[in-house]
């Protein structure tokens, strides 16, 4: 067997051939490249079930690959992930849903990277977040500037924000040929293709077929479109999973879909991820 070379010491470089990640770089490093570009991304995605035919990891994954595309265009650092998340009252109970259960000790982990990071000298942070837990990290920003009071621009942003007027074309195109048929929710149509298209190995085919809920239930189950966002707050309508509660989704959604992963398509994620991405640049 040759050298074995794992995901985590693979070298990965922007495309001036200077490292990407925080972690991979020496101390000595670090303070070079704050003289050059004291901006950081931090990921913030989660472990979670997204049905039967994607990742746990794919929150993760999603906000990784966005931060370090980004990197590489534009210079800026990308802090390693934080991989687990906070998860709201509809994630709990599924199988490979791992959650920070206090809402607390998410965000002082959160915060304390951050704050640290800021120590090193980045005075520009960029927390990227890929799941559903927009309702905490405001906080963290509040946090540090409030408590810590440290001397730095901090951003909360969530990678569908940069898409939103693509995402809520829903049965129009956005590209030509290139439309969703319905509307961003969860391991669903639009989660599916973003994943497809940034990690087709880690897509099962054949179980996409059936990666389908049986039926849409909760609030005002047959007008939710009509006056309840399910995610990403594409609409402007009262949040349907913060807004309100009920029980566990698990007990509706056992197999972790909900929505209709089954017409995904990758070439659906590469608008939604490759907008992004220009969109970002662009203003970072």
């Amino acid at each position: 067997m040759g050298r074995y070379e794992s995901r985590f010491t693979r070298v990965v470089l922007n495309k001036y051939g200077k490292k990407i990640y925080f972690d991979q770089m020496s101390s000595h490093e670090i303070e070079e490249r704050v003289k050059e570009c004291d901006i950081v991304i931090v990921p913030c995605g989660s472990i979670e079930c997204h049905g039967p035919h994607a990742p746990v990891g794919e929150d993760s994954f999603i906000g990784a690959y966005i931060a370090e595309r980004v990197a590489y265009e534009t210079g800026v650092t990308v802090a390693p992930p934080i991989w687990y998340g906070s998860h709201p009252s509809h994630h709990y109970g599924m199988i490979g849903t791992i959650p920070i259960e206090n809402k607390q000790t998410y965000i002082d982990y959160v915060r304390s990277v951050c704050k640290w990071l800021i120590h090193s000298g980045f005075k520009k942070v960029l927390i990227l977040n890929s799941h559903g837990q927009e309702y905490v990290l405001p906080i963290v920003k509040d946090d540090l500037i409030v408590k810590d009071r440290v001397k730095a621009l901090i951003m909360v942003t969530s990678w569908w924000s940069w898409v939103r007027d693509l995402l809520a074309k829903v049965g129009e195109e956005i590209a030509p040929g290139v439309k969703f048929e319905t509307p961003f929710i969860h391991a669903d149509e639009v989660e599916t293709s973003v994943m497809w298209y940034i990690g087709p190995d880690l897509i099962d085919k054949e179980k996409l077929k059936k990666a389908k809920a049986e039926k849409m239930v909760g609030v005002l189950k047959d007008k939710q479109d009509v006056y309840v966002d399910k995610a990403g707050n594409v609409f402007g309508k009262p949040f349907g999973w913060y807004d309100i509660s009920q029980l566990p989704e698990v007990k509706y959604y056992p197999v972790g879909v909900v929505g209709d992963a089954t017409k995904a398509d990758p070439k659906k994620g590469e608008v939604l991820i490759e907008t992004c991405i220009k969109r970002m640049i662009e203003f970072i």
